[in-house]
């Protein structure tokens, strides 16, 4: 995951005394009243694709019970079998 810097924040002299641009004050704060600032915020994609997929699991069940339930039927009747050719060629495949 990259995490991107993101630049400090220089407020606009939004309240102060010696603002720029001409303006007072006074029409700096009622601007941010009555909601027409220009401020705004974008997301970026990858934050997008990760909140959509956080939402998708975010219902499902995590553990597989039926699964969880399966193997511990196996290994209590002394039925359940590892097949270590089988892990062993799983784990070459990862690595490769």
């Amino acid at each position: 995951m990259n995490i991107m810097k993101i630049p400090s924040y220089t407020a606009n002299a939004v309240g102060s005394s010696g603002s720029a641009g001409g303006k007072s004050d006074a029409s700096e704060k009622s601007a941010g009243v009555n909601g027409s600032s220009s401020d705004r915020v974008q997301l970026s994609e990858n934050y997008m694709n990760l909140a959509n997929a956080q939402k998708s699991i975010s219902g499902t069940d995590q553990i597989r019970t039926d699964k969880v339930q399966q193997v511990k039927n196996q290994l209590e009747s002394g039925t359940y079998r590892i097949n270590a050719g089988e892990i062993a060629n799983k784990m070459m495949n990862e690595i490769m």
